[in-house]
């Protein structure tokens, strides 16, 4: 907007949003969780890790059978894209709807993309379970960014179970924004690396994994670099990931509407990034490890069908704090142009070689 008059409409609007700073926003998810979201999830990205799909193995590792994966558990949480009795959200003209659970504030700016994301686990989720949220609108910070000029909008969310148990507290931070004129956009990625090396994308993706080998808290010293994770991304592979999310925006599956946004191409998701990071993390930390918390976490540029993501991670921190042996990680995810994210996460490691240490 440049016009006064437009300035000051953007001024009143921001004002509004600002309102809605610390209302509550509660929210009972549709669906239970169930084995079938988990299994649709899972053959994304290939991976079998038996404490999602085998109540034996999970049992003899602390848990009351299957757990899901700490990165699905907002899905959950939301609530039904269409209703019966509610008219058709489908027709011309009609915009295309996002989904996801943040609150419905006011749009100040045209375009909505996710920034950043930090995520504290305190407990378990099986199939069968009931989720709901709370969730606040926190800070409305106004900036002027490559993408264009924007506000970043910062939301906390409690997931809890039915009972009021909470489950995790996440830290979302989307940026709502007007693109900048034609030619100056600045969202297309330019080829350049803010990472010390680039990874070809004929890189392999790793599979093969032997779940019998546990890592434990006394193996693993501040500097240790984890083994490298690889994932080739597709046009298939991206839109089943947002799929199973229910992450409809048209930047992850739609060419037309991603140009439209200044954007190359569709682009990997958020959930993507925390689903493939915990696939990451659990080949390294074994069966008995634990996702504590995940991030801060921010997306720095994006990753498009043909990219093989590379997901690497140093540690920088071990202790011992309540009887768990925590390890404090850096994380970071390379595409073939540059660094594409980065992060950081705590994990939970066994003291001794010992099973059944779980949440």
């Amino acid at each position: 907007m440049t016009s006064e008059a437009s300035a000051e409409d953007r001024s009143s609007a921001l004002k509004e949003l600002r309102n809605w700073i610390g209302r509550e926003q509660h929210n009972v998810g549709v669906d239970e969780v169930s084995r079938n979201d988990i299994r649709r999830k899972l053959e994304v990205y290939c991976f079998d890790c038996p404490l999602y799909t085998d109540d034996d193995i999970a049992r003899a590792h602390g848990y009351q059978k299957a757990v899901a994966p700490s990165a699905m558990i907002p899905l959950w949480t939301m609530p039904a894209y269409w209703s019966p009795g509610d008219p058709p959200l489908f027709g011309p003209g009609k915009p295309q709807r996002d989904g996801g659970t943040n609150m419905a504030v006011p749009k100040v700016y045209s375009s909505t993309v996710n920034a950043a994301s930090e995520v504290e686990y305190f407990g378990s989720v099986y199939p069968g379970d009931r989720l709901q949220s709370v969730a606040k609108l926190t800070q409305v910070n106004e900036k002027e960014t490559r993408l264009g000029l924007g506000a970043f909008l910062t939301f906390e969310t409690r997931i809890e179970r039915l009972s009021g148990e909470l489950v995790a507290l996440r830290r979302n931070t989307s940026f709502q924004y007007d693109r900048r004129a034609e030619g100056g956009s600045g969202a297309k990625d330019k080829g350049d690396s803010s990472s010390s090396e680039v990874v070809g994308s004929d890189a392999v993706e790793n599979i093969d994994i032997d779940w019998s080998r546990q890592i434990t808290w006394g193996e693993v010293k501040v500097g240790d670099e984890l083994p490298s994770y690889n994932l080739w991304l597709n046009y298939q592979r991206i839109v089943m990931s947002v799929a199973t999310d229910r992450m409809f925006s048209g930047i992850h599956h739609d060419r037309d509407f991603a140009h439209a946004q200044g954007l190359d191409d569709i682009i990997f998701n958020t959930r993507g990034y925390e689903f493939m990071l915990e696939i990451f993390l659990r080949r390294w930390m074994g069966l008995d490890g634990q996702l504590r918390k995940f991030g801060p976490f921010r997306m720095v540029s994006n990753a498009h069908p043909g990219d093989t993501l590379v997901c690497g991670a140093r540690v920088n921190s071990i202790e011992v704090k309540d009887g768990a042996g925590l390890v404090g990680l850096e994380l970071w995810v390379d595409s073939p142009r540059r660094r594409a994210a980065q992060g950081e996460a705590v994990v939970s490691l066994p003291i001794a070689a010992a099973a059944g240490q779980s949440l």
